[in-house]
């Protein structure tokens, strides 16, 4: 180790599954702090109050040498981190990635539909120093792509009197190592890549749409690539994947001409943003950050409804937008460099 790098300050990232969009977020915190990771473990609900004590302590002995902490999403992992943060007046930042903003009751998704892990999810928010959503959306919106019982949705829709400042921090993406490659793509074909083991996350991330999509058009191609439950066989034109490396998924990308990001709810999907660098021309849900990533350089599903997605569809023949619209609105809205320098000046000014 250099003297450089002993003299970095530390900064403590927490979370519950060290996913992809997590570990982009240590790389850019690591160009100028020492980063140290802590797991929150809840894969088992008996590891509860386990994961608590085990907490407690850490922060107890350790907090004192970091800088801040960040946390990705509010909730039970959030929760001690706020309450020394505020006694040892440290930084917390909290990462607010979608389901801690949601309340759909309907496919018994987001953190509010649970009273407990709501309180948690409220009170880490109200006593936090910073919010970053990946979407304004998340601070508060109004739903529309389905009729729900809760249409306000987002942090203030929950928190009303929440002071904390929130400030919108888009994610961002490697331009270099997602690429359209130029190559030749089925004709009238359609992509997902997801995760979906359960039936809430069927519904949730608009498989159900996708294999309504596939037996009204028989003749076209349809890829589900990722762990997905199904309700059904699905029709002989849906062709199924499991989980690839980032390699193949490059290529899955740049064989398909549409992706679909049909989701009910998400905050900034990942795997749109993929595959939009790749090529892929988007047809989106009318849901949070979507409609803004894919802007004028795709198609918006304006409710969940098989009759308009079916109309949808039969007017992509009259489609005119090529693979490189579809690369262009990420590079220029939202490449990995700009997520990098505001994320670090938010650290910085804390």
């Amino acid at each position: 180790m250099t003297n450089q790098q002993k003299e970095k300050d530390a900064v403590l990232m927490l979370y519950v599954l060290y996913a992809t969009f997590v570990r982009r977020d240590v790389e850019i915190l690591e160009k100028r702090y020492k980063v140290d990771l802590y797991q929150f473990n809840t894969s088992k609900k008996f590891y509860l109050f386990y994961a608590f004590i085990k907490q407690f302590f850490f922060l107890l002995f350790k907090l004192h040498t970091y800088k801040a902490i960040v946390i990705q999403s509010s909730g039970y992992l959030s929760f001690l981190p706020v309450i020394f943060g505020k006694i040892v007046k440290k930084p917390i930042i909290i990462i607010a990635i979608g389901t801690d903003c949601a309340k759909l009751p309907e496919i018994n998704y987001g953190a509010h539909t649970k009273k407990i892990l709501a309180w948690f999810t409220n009170f880490s928010f109200k006593n936090a120093s910073l919010i970053l959503p990946v979407h304004k959306s998340l601070e508060k919106s109004y739903y529309s792509y389905k009729k729900v019982k809760f249409p306000n949705q987002g942090i203030r829709s929950f928190n009303k009197k929440i002071k904390t400042e929130i400030i919108e921090m888009v994610n961002g993406y490697d331009t270099k190592k997602w690429q359209n490659k130029n190559s030749e793509r089925i004709k009238n074909s359609f992509l997902s890549v997801t995760f979906a083991i359960d039936e809430i996350g069927f519904y949730r991330k608009g498989i159900d749409l996708i294999i309504e999509a596939a037996k009204l058009f028989p003749d076209y191609y349809f890829t589900i690539v990722g762990k997905v439950y199904l309700k059904e066989k699905c029709p002989e034109n849906v062709h199924l994947i499991n989980n690839v490396d980032q390699k193949e998924l490059l290529e899955i990308y740049n064989k398909h001409t549409y992706y679909f990001q049909l989701s009910m709810f998400e905050g900034f999907p990942n795997a749109l943003c993929e595959a939009m660098l790749c090529g892929c021309i988007p047809i989106g849900s009318n849901v949070a950050g979507i409609p803004d990533i894919i802007g004028d350089n795709g198609y918006i599903l304006k409710q969940k409804n098989v009759d308009l997605l079916k109309e949808l569809i039969e007017n992509l023949s009259n489609n005119k937008l090529t693979p490189n619209d579809a690369r262009t609105q990420i590079t220029a809205n939202f490449p990995l460099k700009r997520r990098e320098n505001e994320f670090l000046s938010h650290l910085k000014n804390q």
